[in-house]
C-alpha cells in the first residue's frame, strides 16, 4: 500500500513539474520586471514623531501645491514644510523594498539606506533622494548611476519651532576665503564671487574658514563643492577645474542655520574689457544644457555642442538637438518621451503598449511578467498584442495568455 501510495505522489508532482515550466520552455519566454514594479506609487516622509509630512511641488508649499502620497512622479522634487525634527524616514509602495535605497546626501561617496532608517537632517535644506533599481543593489554609492527611476524630498530643518525664514537672522558665515590662484575680494556679506585663473590652471586650492573663535570650530560644518573640511583639513580641499566657467559652491552652517558663497571661477583669459568680443562670446556655457533655436543641446567643457551620444539619460543627435519620440540607435530601439528622457517598462505610446527593459531597449516576443505570473507576446514593432492567438496561445484583451 505505501509502495502504491508513493508511486501515486511521484506521478502527481511530475505532472505539476511538467504544466509549470512547460510555457517557459516551448515558448523560449525572456523572464522580465514589468508594468510599474520599477516606480513607486506611494512615497510618504514621517518626521521623528511619527507623523507623516505633507508634500508639495512647489518650495512655497502652499495648499494649491499640495501632492497625495500616492502621486508622485519620477524624476520631480517635492518639498515639505519646515520641520523641527532632527531626522525622517521614508516609506515607499510599488516597489520591493530590497530594490530601494535613500541617500541623505547627495556627495559622491554617500552610501544608501534602506527603506525604513532613519535619515538625520542638519541644519538648512536637506536634499534625500530616494532611487529605485532593478533588483537588490547591495551596497551602493550616490555616484552609482545604475538605478532606474528617482525621486528627491527638500526638507528645511529649523532646528526650532520658529518660523522665520529671513536669512538677516541667520547668524552663520565665513572669515575668510583664500585661493592657491586668482584674486578675490572677500566680505562676509557678499555670497557670490567671479575669479579668473590662468588656462593652464587645472586644480585650485581652497580654503574656506568659519567665522568663529578657533575653540568653536567643532560646531560649524563647511563643504567645498560637496566636500565635508574641517580644522584638521585647515578647512582647505583642492579642486579640479574644468576649461571656462567652474562654478563652485562653499556652504557653512551650524546647529541652526547655514550660508552659501558661490564662486564663478573661469579658467583662460579675462576678456570682461575685450570689447571686440561679443557677449555671446563672453558668456560661453559649459557642462550644461542649453537651448539653442528652441532645441536643447548638451554643451561640452569647451562650450561645444555633443553629438551623436547619450548624455545622461538623453540623446543628442547629429545635429546636436536632443531626440524626442522614438529613437533606434545601433540597431536598438528607445522611446525617449517627449522630455527626451529615456523610458523603461511599460509604456503606453498612440494606443500601444510596448516594454522597455532596464537599459531603455523595446523588447519582441514572449515575456513574462514576474509579478503576477502571467506571459505577454510583443509584436515585431514592439508592440503587444492582444485578443488574438499566437500559435495555439490565445491573448486576451489585456494581452495576457491564459492558460485555460
Amino acid at each position: 500500500m505505501n509502495k502504491n501510495l508513493k508511486k501515486m505522489i511521484a506521478i502527481i508532482l511530475a505532472v505539476n513539474l511538467v504544466g509549470t515550466i512547460a510555457p517557459s520552455v516551448s515558448l523560449s519566454l525572456l523572464t522580465t520586471k514589468a508594468y510599474a514594479a520599477d516606480k513607486i506609487t506611494n512615497l510618504t516622509v514621517e518626521d521623528s514623531d511619527g507623523d507623516n509630512m505633507s508634500l508639495y511641488s512647489e518650495s512655497d508649499c502652499t495648499d494649491k501645491h499640495r501632492v497625495d502620497s500616492d502621486d508622485v512622479q519620477s524624476g520631480k522634487t517635492y518639498y515639505t514644510r519646515k520641520t523641527s525634527a532632527d531626522e525622517v524616514k521614508i516609506d515607499a509602495d510599488g516597489v520591493d523594498s530590497d530594490n530601494i535605497r535613500v541617500f541623505e546626501e547627495t556627495s559622491s561617496d554617500t552610501e544608501g539606506k534602506e527603506i525604513g532608517d532613519d535619515i538625520d537632517l542638519s541644519s538648512g535644506t536637506n536634499i534625500i533622494t530616494v532611487r529605485v533599481y532593478n533588483g537588490d543593489p547591495g551596497t551602493v554609492k550616490y555616484s552609482d548611476n545604475s538605478y532606474v527611476n528617482e525621486y528627491k524630498i527638500r526638507i528645511k530643518y529649523s532646528g526650532s519651532n520658529d518660523d522665520d525664514d529671513d536669512e538677516d537672522s541667520d547668524n552663520v558665515y565665513l572669515q575668510t576665503i583664500t585661493l592657491s590662484s586668482g584674486d578675490i575680494d572677500f566680505k562676509q556679506r557678499t555670497y557670490t564671487y567671479d575669479v579668473n585663473v590662468p588656462e593652464d590652471c587645472n586644480k585650485i586650492t581652497i580654503r574656506a574658514r568659519p567665522d568663529c573663535d578657533s575653540g568653536k570650530y567643532d560646531d560649524y560644518k563647511v563643504k567645498i563643492n560637496g566636500v565635508k573640511v574641517d580644522k584638521d583639513d585647515k578647512f582647505k580641499d583642492d579642486v579640479s577645474l574644468s576649461k571656462g566657467k567652474n562654478v563652485i559652491d562653499i556652504k557653512v552652517e551650524d546647529d541652526d542655520n547655514e550660508r552659501v558663497y558661490t564662486l564663478n571661477i573661469t579658467r583662460g583669459k579675462d576678456n570682461s574689457n575685450n570689447n571686440s568680443k561679443s557677449s555671446e562670446q563672453a558668456e560661453v556655457k559649459t557642462n550644461q544644457w542649453v537651448q539653442v533655436n528652441g532645441k536643447w543641446q548638451y554643451k561640452d567643457s569647451t562650450g561645444n555642442s555633443v553629438k551623436n551620444t547619450w548624455v545622461q539619460n538623453y540623446f543628442v543627435q547629429a545635429d546636436g538637438n536632443m531626440a524626442t519620440g522614438w529613437l533606434n540607435n545601433n540597431g536598438k530601439w528607445y522611446y525617449l518621451g517627449d522630455d527626451g528622457a529615456r523610458k523603461t517598462g511599460w509604456q503606453l505610446v498612440n494606443g500601444n503598449w510596448y516594454y522597455l527593459d532596464s537599459q531603455g531597449t523595446m523588447q519582441v516576443g514572449w515575456i513574462r511578467d514576474i509579478n503576477n505570473g502571467k506571459y505577454y507576446y510583443l509584436n515585431n514593432d514592439g508592440s503587444m498584442a492582444y485578443n488574438t492567438t499566437i500559435g495555439e496561445y490565445k491573448l486576451g484583451s489585456d494581452g495576457a495568455w491564459y492558460n485555460r
